[in-house]
């Protein structure tokens, strides 16, 4: 009997001590807690930007919203990169802080790969069929993508996958023009020549290359052409104005009417 009570009073000791050494971490938790939220070696006295070449720096600390002298544990590091990312030309900020009295934004920034026209208006737009504003600081020329619509972002993303298609496909031809409707069909424009090339939904290079070989020729024969439809297996329709009396079949595989 002595035994099992001395294992109670044992346990009870233990069950003690641990409470108590329980109680004490906490104590010290709070303690460095407290004293890291209210220490003014803590307290920020720089924010500094980096990464912007596009995006003034006073935007990005304005979209911030931060105070100089905020205990630098208590800043809301999501809260200022999800305000920061709102700005149109920033794909996605970073901000960390820097102890003991610094916050730091990085910030990576959108590239055009593409310009669209948007109700008569000249736009850019990026990999992720972001729509921009046009980049008053200049930059690379890039063929006009028509069929973008504001607010239709999966349909967007679809047509700049396509229009990146295209350009690598055709990249040893200079366009001005790639028009991209819902279904997907894709027509382009030469920079040289004003003829809109139907390329259809696939194999772009080889039915360019095709409408190339015969250029020529439906410039000789037919200089009133408007558009030349490649789209049907070993068919070049060539319409005369945009109307459907006006098609005309000028090259149909063997049987070749140029």
């Amino acid at each position: 009997m002595k035994s099992s009570a001395g294992g109670k009073l044992l346990r009870a000791a233990q069950f003690c001590m641990a409470v108590c050494a329980l109680v004490g971490l906490a104590w010290a938790a709070y303690k460095v807690t407290h004293y890291l939220r209210t220490a003014s070696r803590f307290e920020v006295r720089k924010l500094s930007v980096s990464g912007v070449k596009r995006v003034q720096e006073n935007e990005i600390l304005a979209k911030a919203r931060f105070e100089l002298g905020t205990n630098a544990f208590r800043v809301d590091l999501d809260g200022i990169r999800e305000r920061v990312e709102e700005l149109d030309w920033v794909r996605y900020a970073l901000v960390q802080r820097v102890l003991p009295d610094q916050i730091i934004i990085k910030v990576v920034e959108r590239e055009p790969i593409g310009l669209t026209r948007i109700r008569g208006e000249i736009y850019q737009f990026d990999m992720d069929a972001k729509i921009l504003d046009p980049d008053l600081t200049g930059g690379p020329s890039f063929p006009v993508l028509d069929g973008l619509r504001p607010g239709d972002k999966k349909g967007n993303e679809r047509k700049v996958a396509a229009y990146r298609h295209v350009l690598e496909e055709l990249g040893d031809a200079t366009l001005s023009e790639i028009h991209i409707n819902d279904p997907g069909e894709v027509s382009v424009v030469s920079a040289s020549d004003p003829l809109l090339i139907n390329l259809g939904t696939a194999d772009f290079r080889s039915r360019w290359i095709k409408y190339l070989q015969l250029k020529p020729q439906i410039q000789e024969q037919y200089p009133q052409a408007v558009r030349v439809d490649l789209r049907f297996k070993n068919q070049v329709i060539v319409k005369m104005r945009d109307d459907e009396s006006s098609e005309r079949i000028v090259w149909a595989g063997k049987k070749n009417t140029l």
